[in-house]
């Protein structure tokens, strides 16, 4: 199985390739070059794997949630490129990558990303046969009305530690861990991705859409 990743859900360009068992990767952080850079650096990555579109199964990408720019950017490359290549597509939420790189079977992660003042994008996953699950829908809400965790060994991954006495007091639950490391890792979107690709969960190019959780957006 062969597939591309990318995901700009952050400051971060973060692109990969799963050849066979291999994974290559290749990370830009630089969001102001999200758009200039990504195209040339696909190509770049491929060409020094000696491989061509035409030998890849299908693209995974990071649907969000994160900044805007960085979703649409993605999207738009994503479907120029399964398109016209006839490729099928991998969506994967940019928090369950996250929560991916820390769950194990000590205990469930809270994922809780900066979104506006105190607004967090949420989300809450467990462990299941090796691959993050959510246990709940994903949404964006004030820090202050979050809805109660059942009790349980959590851990926190979030980009505004500020905020981590708040989100513990509106959840009701004390995290046992703090991660602050809030850039999708590309090896935990290829392991998703690959888990998808296998039980077909796969849309077409057309179908490939961001995740925003909100019904405004601006750029950011």
């Amino acid at each position: 199985m062969n597939l591309l990743a990318i995901d700009t859900s952050t400051t971060s360009t973060v692109l990969g390739l799963l050849l066979g068992k291999k994974i290559v990767d290749h990370t830009v952080v630089d969001a102001k070059k999200h758009s200039r850079e990504i195209l040339p650096a696909i190509a770049t990555m491929m060409a020094k794997s000696d491989f061509a579109l035409r030998d890849i199964d299908a693209i995974v990408f990071g649907q969000g949630p994160g900044s805007f720019t960085g979703l649409r950017i993605a999207v738009g490359v994503v479907q120029g490129l399964a398109y016209g290549a006839g490729l099928s597509v991998i969506p994967v939420s940019s928090m369950a990558v996250l929560a991916q790189a820390q769950i194990t079977h000590d205990g469930p992660v809270f994922v809780a990303l900066s979104a506006r003042l105190e607004e967090i994008y949420y989300g809450s996953y467990t462990l299941i046969d090796g691959f993050v699950s959510s246990l709940a829908p994903e949404g964006v809400k004030d820090v202050s009305i979050l809805e109660p965790l059942p009790a349980d060994n959590w851990h926190l991954i979030t980009d505004v530690p500020a905020l981590q006495s708040k989100i513990a007091s509106s959840l009701g639950v004390a995290f046992s861990s703090v991660n602050t490391n809030t850039v999708p890792q590309v090896n935990d979107l290829l392991l998703i991705g690959r888990n998808r690709f296998e039980l077909g969960m796969v849309v077409s190019a057309l179908e490939a859409s961001p995740v925003y959780l909100r019904e405004q957006v601006t750029d950011t």
